[in-house]
Formats: structure tokens, C-alpha cells, sequence
């Protein structure tokens, strides 16, 4: 007995990782899940663990009925016999699929007892200590198969219960039971580490798997996705050719259209013969010059978007630009009653930049500052210089202004603030889209900037030089 203490030490290292606590569960699979995917891991195996058992206690049943004497031997074939029926019984049931992972464990009780009663009934009808090697294997052979700690720890109290009372009654050495309870105790803690190894290995699987289901539908929502934005860009690219190629096919009427209204306020054929024909004609003129506007919008963000706009950068004359630009759009501010004014003073900025499409953005800021501003209000052309050498352009007005919602809007194309069909501002709202896309062109920075009924300021910054770093294609 001079052991124990080392028999001791070893118990308490067995028992310490044993007990040791499993990982916690991983976002995104439940303790639950786990669980269940457990029980049927322990229902799945019911299958070979019964078979196994069945041919045990079949080659049992020859052993016994050939090496133990009567009346022991008859009684030991019997069980055996008995204990294999049973076994085949629940093999069949598993192989069926007619066990629910939650109901595993009570057969696994079933075939656990199956097993202890043989064993306790051997031991007792031979009358033999020796026979506690019987409960030893048990202890070990539950803790390779369960995957409960519970249930576990339940049939380990039944085993050594059973193994107990059996050595108590066939044995009054005390020394041999201590020795064969600390082999049991030592076959216990094996059966504890062993299911802890296998829980621990089989939750790993259980969350890898679990994690790969989610892989696997995060990529085919990935995958449905990718489809469906090929599939609008498809459409929406379509959509950009039909307007583009409209575009084109409408021009031509159009700019005959402007050509004979223009003939005709000129008359340059002679008299139309009533003063109605000559507001007729200039009706036509000034309705068709709107349209062909829209028209030209229309292509340049189509362009934009399919085949990119070509930028030619040359040094601007900026007392041009703002004198051509105002000069456009006086006419419509007088007819508003608006007031427009240039709040510049040499020398302007000196920058490259494509003058003609700097043009196309002053000229629609400021129609758009105009259309939006009431009779009495004021526009204002602001020109300054910006930082390391570029330009500040600003269009200041009075007008309706926008709130926050508007101005998240403005710039897409198409969006009007007004967009009933009794609305008070003509237009497609494709200025300040177009505005956008020709500063970004530029290398520049466009900026809104609204509150309602105290007005708006479009702000362009350009760079001092274009670099070409920016795509133009769409």
C-alpha cells in the first residue's frame, strides 16, 4: 500500500483535466445546436456499438457453454443469449433510423445495463474479485462512447454502486476490494478524459461545420448578388445607349426645327401676314431651344457614362468665361426679375482646365440659381482663389433653398424638388447631376450647400493644373 500516494497524485491529475471546462461556444452557433448535433453523434454510433456487443455475447455465449460448470453455466449462456436478442433488437432500431438523438441516451442506458447485469451476474455467481475488471472496462468503454457529462456521470454512479455491493457480498478482503476500487476509481477518471478529449474534438467539428454552412450561404448570397448587379448594370448601360442614340436621332429634327423658327422671326422670306405667326414662331424657337438643352444634357451624361468625355485642358480666361456666362443667362434673369451680379477682382486665378465644359457648368449653375431664385432676388457669381494655386467658383443665391433630404437628392439624375405634374420649374433635373460628373472630369470638387427659403451655394473648386489622373470613361 506504500502507492497510494503516487495512485493518489495520478487520481487528482486525472480528475483536474477531466473536469476541465470545454470551450466556449463560438458566435454564431448555439450551445443548443451543439447539443443536438452531439445526441445524434451518440445515436449514430447506438448502430456499431450494438452489433459489436451482439457478437460479444454471442462468442460469450460459447465460451460460457464451454468453460464454466453447471449450474453457473447455463445461467451465464442464457444471459448472453438474452443480452445479444436485446442487442439486435436496438441495432435494428438504429439501422431503421427509429431512434431521435434525443431519446439516444435512454437506449444507451438500455445497452449499458444489458452489459452491467451480465457483469454483475458473473461476479456474483462465481463468486470471483477478479470478475471488477469487467467494471473497470465498462467505465472506460462509456467514457469512449458517451457525449453527455451528465448521463456520464450517472451510469459511473450505477457502475461503481452495482460493482460495490457485488464485491461487499462475495468478499471480506478488505485490502483486494481497496485495491480493485482504486483500479475502478483510476478506469472511471480514463472514461472522463476520454469523453472530455472526444467533446472537445467533436464540438470543434460540430462549430467548424456549422461555420462552413455559413461560408457556404454568405457566399451564394455573395454570388446572387454579384448576378443581380450584372444584370442591372446590363440594363442600365442599355438604358444609356437608348438615350444616347435618342439623343442623336433627335438633334437633327430639332436643330431644323430651331433653323426654320429662326428664319421665320427674321423673316427673311418676307412678312408672315399676322403678328400671331411671328409669336408662334418665336413660341417655337424658345420651346425648341429648351428642349435641344435637354437633349445635349441627355448625351453628355450618356457619354459620360458609356465612352467618358474628352478633357482638354488649356489655360482659362476667366474674364471670358464669367462675362459669356452671365452674358447667357442676363436674359432670363431679367425676365424673372432676378438680379445678377460678378463678385470678382483681378487678378483671376490661372488655371488649366476645359474651358468649353467650364462654361457648361457655370452657364447651368447659374440657370439653375435663376429658376429657383423669386422676382426681387439676387445671384451672384463668385470667382476666387483656392488653395495651392486652383480656383473657387461660387454661385451664390436667394432663392427657394433645399433641406437636408433635397440636398442628398439634388445631385441624382433626374430629381426635381418640385416633381408633381403641376409643378412650378421647368427641367429634367439634370443640371447639377451633369454639374457633378464634368467637375469630377476636371479633378474637382463640387459642393452644395441649402437651407429652405434662405437659398443655395454651389461651390466648384479646381485644381491649377488637370493631370489626367481621373478616367473619363464610364
Amino acid at each position: 500500500m506504500n502507492a497510494r500516494p503516487g495512485v493518489g497524485g495520478r487520481l487528482a491529475f486525472f480528475w483536474s483535466i477531466a473536469l476541465s471546462t470545454s470551450p466556449q461556444t463560438r458566435s454564431g452557433v448555439s450551445e443548443a445546436h451543439i447539443q443536438h448535433e452531439l445526441n445524434a453523434l451518440f445515436r449514430d454510433s447506438l448502430l456499431p456499438i450494438s452489433l459489436f456487443l451482439a457478437g460479444l455475447y454471442a462468442l460469450f455465449t460459447v465460451l460460457h457453454l464451454t468453460l464454466l460448470e453447471n449450474p453457473v453455466r447455463n445461467v451465464m449462456a442464457i444471459a448472453a443469449l438474452a443480452a445479444m436478442a436485446s442487442l439486435l433488437v436496438i441495432a435494428a432500431a438504429a439501422h431503421a433510423g427509429r431512434i431521435a438523438p434525443e431519446r439516444a441516451y435512454m437506449i444507451g442506458f438500455v445497452v449499458v445495463g444489458i452489459v452491467l447485469s451480465n457483469s454483475a451476474l458473473h461476479m456474483l455467481l462465481e463468486r470471483d474479485i477478479y470478475q471488477s475488471t469487467n467494471f473497470a472496462l465498462i467505465f472506460v468503454a462509456v467514457g469512449l462512447f458517451f457525449l453527455s457529462r451528465l448521463n456520464l456521470l450517472i451510469v459511473f454512479a450505477i457502475n461503481f454502486s452495482v460493482w460495490a455491493l457485488c464485491a461487499a457480498a462475495i468478499s471480506d478482503n478488505i485490502a483486494m476490494i481497496e485495491h480493485f476500487a482504486i483500479m475502478n476509481v483510476q478506469a472511471l477518471l480514463i472514461g472522463l478524459l476520454a469523453i472530455e478529449l472526444r467533446l472537445r474534438s467533436s464540438r470543434r467539428l460540430i462549430r467548424m461545420r456549422a461555420e462552413a454552412v455559413e461560408r457556404e450561404k454568405k457566399l451564394e448570397q455573395a454570388l446572387a448578388k454579384t448576378k443581380l448587379y450584372a444584370s442591372v448594370e446590363r440594363e442600365n448601360k442599355a438604358k444609356t445607349e437608348f438615350l444616347a442614340n435618342m439623343s442623336h436621332e433627335l438633334r437633327t429634327p430639332l436643330n431644323a426645327i430651331l433653323g426654320f423658327s429662326e428664319a421665320m422671326q427674321q423673316k427673311l422670306f418676307g412678312p408672315l401676314g399676322s403678328e400671331k405667326y411671328e409669336s408662334y414662331a418665336h413660341d417655337i424657337h424658345h420651346a425648341g431651344t429648351h428642349l435641344l438643352s435637354l437633349v445635349n444634357d441627355i448625351l453628355d451624361l450618356s457619354r459620360i457614362e458609356l465612352e467618358g468625355l474628352k478633357i482638354i485642358p488649356q489655360p482659362v480666361d476667366f474674364a471670358r468665361v464669367c462675362n459669356n456666362c452671365l452674358a447667357i443667362v442676363r436674359g432670363r434673369a431679367e425676365r424673372g426679375q432676378v438680379e445678377l451680379s460678378l463678385d470678382a477682382v483681378p487678378p483671376f486665378p490661372q488655371i488649366e482646365a476645359d474651358e468649353r465644359r467650364l462654361k457648361q457648368i457655370v452657364i447651368n449653375l447659374l440657370n439653375n440659381a435663376v429658376k429657383f431664385t423669386p422676382a426681387g432676388g439676387k445671384v451672384t457669381l463668385q470667382l476666387s482663389h483656392g488653395e495651392n494655386g486652383g480656383a473657387i467658383i461660387r454661385i451664390r443665391d436667394t432663392g427657394i433653398g433645399m433641406n437636408e433630404e433635397e440636398l442628398e437628392s439634388a445631385l441624382r439624375p433626374f430629381w426635381q424638388a418640385d416633381a408633381g405634374l403641376d409643378r412650378s420649374f421647368e427641367g429634367a433635373g439634370l443640371g447639377l447631376a451633369l454639374v457633378a460628373e464634368l467637375v469630377s472630369l476636371m479633378e474637382g470638387e463640387f459642393r452644395l450647400e441649402s437651407e429652405p427659403g434662405k437659398g443655395t451655394v454651389a461651390t466648384v473648386l479646381l485644381p491649377r493644373t488637370y493631370c489626367g489622373e481621373k478616367s473619363n470613361a464610364a
